[in-house]
């Protein structure tokens, strides 16, 4: 367990789905009060570091007034004060063809993320479900676009891909695609496979965030609930996980906290020490 007494929290980074937002993509009251409390405090930034596609933060990140880069696509860097993309590294063409080639094999759905954009090549049912997603409860936008073909009707860098498919063995795929292609790097979620550039994840973003805004990483609390966010806690001087989160996250978590549903970012941000 880390001792809370030598740390002195300058920046707090927090992942949104499941743990600043509930698994009903609610924003609970404490939770937000807390947030902007943090938001607002002198000395101390707060952002973002999402695995959700640039639209689908940028909103989040504007309604809560976050000035400090944020996270996104699990990878990509944003300042929504300067409005610029620090860093957002493509995958190559070959590397895009051969997981669409696998995606093809199993007959499953493609989603691309550009730096600004979210694209999906899915059956009907799927994008019923993709288009319907809202960035906060009752609060919904366009957020995704349609295509064809992924290779062909995307002029964009492809910073992201997607394997997508509501099925219990997801796992099958994943071990293919490693298999098969390993200068990548791919996270097996819920629902998806996360794939990104070799090297580039949560962690490697906020290592580099760390510099930009010039705060040691060794004075940087990441909280997180996914799979995706492993890189992200281990890169952080303290790692806090969600009550809810994989046994594999919470393992290597310095501090487990309570659920979204119990305001368990409230509780992550309550532990920060202060000068």
């Amino acid at each position: 367990m880390v001792e809370m007494h030598d740390k002195k929290i300058k920046l707090i980074v927090s992942d949104i789905d499941g743990t600043l937002l509930t698994s009903e993509n609610k924003l609970l009251p404490q939770t937000e009060k807390a947030v902007r409390a943090a938001i607002d405090e002198d000395g101390l930034c707060f952002t973002i570091g999402t695995g959700r596609s640039f639209p689908l933060t940028i909103q989040l990140v504007e309604y809560l007034g976050i000035q400090t880069p944020f996270i996104y696509s699990s990878g990509a860097i944003f300042d929504p004060h300067q409005q610029r993309v620090i860093s957002a590294v493509a995958l190559q063409t070959h590397q895009v063809e051969t997981v669409i080639r696998i995606a093809r094999k199993y007959v499953l759905g493609i989603i691309a993320h550009t730096s600004a954009k979210m694209y999906c090549q899915v059956c009907d049912s799927d994008w019923k479900k993709i288009s319907a997603l809202e960035w906060l409860k009752n609060k919904h936008s366009d957020h995704a676009i349609r295509v064809e073909n992924i290779l062909t009707d995307i002029q964009d860098e492809i910073i992201r891909l997607d394997i997508f498919g509501e099925i219990d063995w997801l796992d099958t795929v994943y071990l293919d695609l490693c298999r098969t292609i390993q200068d990548v790097h791919a996270i097996l979620m819920k629902r998806s496979i996360e794939i990104t550039q070799e090297g580039v994840h949560k962690g490697s973003a906020l290592r580099l965030l760390a510099e930009c805004i010039q705060i040691p990483t060794s004075k940087i609390m990441a909280v997180g609930d996914s799979l995706n966010d492993v890189p992200l806690l281990r890169s952080a001087g303290i790692g806090v996980a969600m009550g809810t989160a994989p046994i594999e996250l919470q393992t290597i978590a310095d501090i487990v906290v309570p659920g979204a549903h119990e305001n368990g970012l409230a509780h992550a941000l309550n532990l920060k020490t202060r000068e």
